[in-house]
Formats: structure tokens, sequence, C-alpha cells
């Protein structure tokens, strides 16, 4: 089976020769060739006469006050008739249409109190601007816009981190995060701005940190609330942690009068873990265990009460106090 399809295959390819070779399709190969060779002449020829054409150029409004919004019925685009030849209207219809004329609106003249005005002028030489020296404006629509612009109400808000992360084994967040600015200006409708106490920061997500990361994130702003600041600092401090073991004496602050507390033990072991950094600076006297007279009163019947940790350094993140329970004896003296 395969012999005769190998005979079939070459017997094909010996047609197919044959026929390549016939003087009928070497004309037609010939007639082809000077076709494309003569629309290739034309098409050149035709891209250096010159044209009149409307080409449209959006229009980009910068550096808007935040406190400003624009009308939604500025307009977006300039519709200029050029007159060129057809190789740049080529590259015009190519390229122009990604770029824009940028127009900066402080800089624009006041016409009211809610609109500004871009003259023709300036229209003209920032089209110009984007134009080859060769190309002719003819005209252009429109000759000048008049842009219009509401002023909002503010509000300071409370920036909230939206941060999800995970840590290398053996490190953790030495302290909280800090967001810098921790407040931001925000601008919109009363309505829109009375449900704003605080506004989010977009949500990052880290793996696997080892060490204090700062980023900058956007802000997460509703529909119609524009703010200051796009953008605030996130510092997400993370650090090597360690373990450290220190004796702390058990406290009773309010005993009455005539009354002698005696607890066994009176001190007890805390194990902590803290930043490596911060392993000198832990002493006993920043460590506290204070248990209130009245918690030693409801438990004299067992004579036993609960041992925990009544104040420590924020950057302490884990603590185990052994014995975590102790026994105690009051006396009463008249």
């Amino acid at each position: 089976m395969q012999q005769s399809i190998r005979s079939a295959f070459e017997s094909g390819l010996l047609r197919s020769g044959i026929f390549f070779r016939r003087q009928q399709w070497k004309e037609i190969l010939f007639f082809i060739f000077f076709l494309l060779l003569a629309f290739v002449f034309w098409f050149l020829q035709t891209l250096q006469q010159e044209y009149e054409q409307r080409i449209e150029i959006p229009l980009r409004y910068i550096n808007v006050p935040a406190e400003w919004i624009l009308s939604e019925n500025n307009p977006e685009t300039i519709s200029a008739l050029l007159k060129e030849k057809g190789a740049n209207f080529l590259y015009y219809y190519w390229n122009l249409k990604s770029h824009s004329i940028d127009i900066s609106v402080p800089n624009l003249s006041q016409i009211s109190d809610t609109s500004l005005l871009i003259p023709n002028r300036f229209l003209e030489t920032e089209l110009s601007k984007q134009l080859f020296a060769s190309t002719s404006i003819i005209s252009f629509t429109p000759q000048e816009i008049e842009l219009y612009y509401d002023v909002l109400s503010s509000r300071m808000s409370i920036v909230s981190a939206q941060v999800s992360f995970t840590t290398k084994q053996g490190f953790h967040l030495s302290d909280s995060i800090t967001v810098v600015p921790s407040n931001v200006r925000l601008y919109g409708s009363n309505k829109a701005l009375s449900l704003q106490n605080t506004v989010n920061t977009k949500l990052i997500i880290l793996e696997d940190i080892s060490k204090t990361s700062e980023l900058l994130v956007s802000l997460d702003l509703p529909a119609g609330i524009k703010s200051e600041n796009e953008t605030v600092k996130l510092i997400i401090p993370v650090e090597e942690f360690t373990e450290k073991k220190i004796p702390v004496r058990v406290q009773c602050i309010d005993i009455p009068k005539n009354y002698v507390l005696r607890m066994f033990p009176s001190i007890v072991e805390i194990t902590c873990q803290l930043p490596l950094s911060h392993f000198r600076e832990l002493t006993d006297d920043m460590l506290e265990i204070n248990i209130p007279f009245t918690e030693f009163e409801s438990n004299q019947k067992t004579g036993k009460v609960s041992v925990s940790l009544t104040q420590k350094p924020v950057w302490v993140v884990h603590t185990v106090v052994l014995p975590n329970e102790l026994e105690f004896i009051i006396e009463h003296h008249d």
C-alpha cells in the first residue's frame, strides 16, 4: 500500500512539472508579475499626490484640580481637514489616533465660575505640533472650546490598608502597618462624601516576605469620588523573630489594709516571641502581670488563680506563662 501511495505522489509531481513547463502557464505568470509591478508603481505614484482628508485627533485634559470634575459634554476630539501627500496621510491614519493633544487645565483663562476658554490660537498651535511641517491645515472644528466643570465638596478621610500577606517561616509582622499619608482629602458630591468615613487602598497580596516592604498603592475610590492623592505608601514591617525567656514577678496592687497575700510561686517565667532587633531591648520591667485582689477573693475555695500577662510591648507577638496558674493564701490581721 505504501508503494502505491508513493507511486501516486511521484506521478502527481511529474504531471505538475509538465504543466508548469507549458508555454501558456509561463505567459500567465509573466502577466501576473507585470500586473503586480504596475500596481506597485501606481500605488507609489498615488502616495506622492496631494489629497484633502479629515482626521480625528483625541483631546486629553490634564492637571485637572482635584476639587473639579469636568463635564461629560466637553469635546473629546478635534476634527481637522488637512492637505498632504498620500504617504503622510498613511502615517497619520496609523499613528495620529493613538496620540492626543494635551491641554493643561490650570493654564486656561476663566470665562465664568464653571467654565474655561481654550482659544483658537492655542488649538491651532497644538494641532500643528502633531503634524509634519509639510501638512496644511485647511480647517478644524471646534474652532475654540468652552470647557465646563463643577466644583466638588471635600472632606478628610482615613485611609485603610487592604493587605493580605504571608511571611517566611521564622518571620512575623514586627509592628502595625503604616499608611503615609494616613488621611487624604476626598472630593465629590455631599451625598457621596457622607458615606466615606474611610477610603480603602487597592487589595495588595504578598507571599513569603522576609523583610520590611514599602510600596505605592492606589486608592480604591468609588465612582464620583476623587482624591488629591492617587496613591499612598504602605510600610509593612517584617522581621525575623526569636524567643526570649524572662522571669516576671506577679503583682496585686490593690490589697486592702490588714490583709496579707501569699502567692506560690510569686515569680513566673514568660517565654516571648519578639523581633531579633528588639532582643536586647526587652527587660522584665516591660512585662507586667497584675491580678486584681477581687480575683483572689472569688477563688478562695480552690486557692488557685490563673496567671496571664497584662502588659507587654506591641512588638512582642506571642507569650507563654509558666506556670499559668498559681496557688495563694489570704491572711487577715485585725
